[in-house]
């Protein structure tokens, strides 16, 4: 009896396993049907997405287009207007010289610096202010070059504001220029002088060529055993400048005080000249040293600087003198002791001279001693 009660037990047991499991089962494949379709769905939904960004930059794609075409469309017809302008000039001109008469209005172009179509004329070198290493460049024009590039030696990497950038030393005149720029990219250019490629790395300099101020790419090489420390090319000149072979420093000079580095032959020809193309700079640069080293101004009075002539006491004194007022010296510890021992002095023999003349008995008895 007891046997067969633990046999149907056994049995119960057995079939509400089974029905749990054909339960769990079910569950689960609802689960996975779930599953299934919510994943067809996110499918569908990136699918959705790609093409709505595929959309989106077809139409940037297109609204850039548009907007170049539209700025070189604004661009051409700006140069038409002043080629008419200048048109119109150039004939009320010819005909005030035929009349014997001149022009009282001022010219809209120099032809000497631009053509009439407003492009730059650059002779064969040219003045070129680098503002990331302050000094003007005497660079070579160069049309055959696709690439500018800038002379570079001891180059080294570092980041700055979580950007690459180089440091590097420009060596021309028996000067060193020290110089940081942001890194651009890594170049491949073919060499003339050697079979094969070369690959440069290619920084953003800020530059001013007579009054056209840019941003431009230089590659860097060591350039310097080359003539020239800066070399322009292609990528700067195209649709902003002619060139002249004939002519040499064209748009002039912009920055006249600061250092200028010339090519070497004209370099080593002022150096036998005994011509120094930096005096002025190298005066300015002495001067502006200021509170490097200690020195006495020209009155004696304590000041900083190199060069007494300018320490700012002696400058406040030549102030006071212009606007006739007396200068305050500042004199040091020893010429006070020297000018207050002189000042008691005088102020005793000035006290026994004012006795003597009050009290005339004394000054006799004086005399007879």
């Amino acid at each position: 009896m007891n046997t067969r009660k633990t046999i149907i037990k056994t049995l119960l047991f057995t079939c509400a396993l089974a029905f749990a499991d054909t339960t769990l089962c079910a569950e689960k494949q609802d689960i996975n049907d779930k599953l299934i379709t919510l994943s067809g769905t996110i499918d569908s939904i990136n699918g959705e997405l790609s093409d709505q960004r595929a959309t989106i930059g077809a139409i940037k794609s297109q609204v850039e287009h548009s907007n170049n075409q539209l700025k070189r469309q604004m661009l051409e017809e700006l140069k038409t207007l002043q080629r008419q302008n200048q048109y119109l000039y150039d004939t009320l001109l010819a005909q005030k010289e035929r009349n014997g008469e001149s022009m009282k209005i001022k010219p809209l172009r120099n032809y000497d610096l631009q053509t009439p179509d407003g492009k730059m004329i650059l002779g064969e070198d040219e003045y070129v202010y680098v503002k990331e290493a302050d000094s003007t460049i005497v660079a070579r024009i160069d049309t055959g070059a696709s690439q500018s590039s800038i002379s570079a030696s001891d180059i080294v990497e570092f980041e700055r504001n979580s950007k690459k950038w180089l440091r590097f030393k420009i060596i021309h005149n028996d000067r060193t220029i020290e110089v940081e720029a942001p890194y651009v990219k890594q170049t491949k250019l073919r060499q003339s002088s050697i079979d094969g490629y070369s690959y440069r790395p290619v920084v953003k300099l800020n530059i001013k060529i007579g009054d056209f101020s840019t941003t431009a790419e230089f590659n860097l090489i060591d350039r310097t055993k080359m003539q020239y420390a800066l070399l322009i090319g292609r990528n700067l000149l195209t649709d902003i400048a002619v060139v002249d072979v004939s002519r040499r420093y064209v748009q002039g000079r912009s920055d006249k005080t600061g250092l200028l580095i010339v090519c070497t032959d004209d370099y080593i020809e002022a150096v036998k000249n005994g011509i120094n193309l930096n005096a002025e700079y190298d005066i300015l640069q002495k001067l502006n040293k200021g509170g490097q080293i200690a020195n006495k101004a020209t009155d004696g009075a304590e000041s900083l600087g190199t060069n007494a002539q300018v320490a700012l006491p002696s400058v406040n004194n030549q102030i006071e003198q212009k606007e006739g007022k007396k200068p305050a010296l500042k004199l040091d510890k020893k010429q006070q002791k020297k000018k207050a021992a002189e000042k008691a002095l005088q102020e005793e023999e000035e006290n026994e001279a004012s006795s003597l003349k009050a009290n005339p008995f004394l000054n006799k008895k004086n005399n007879k001693k």
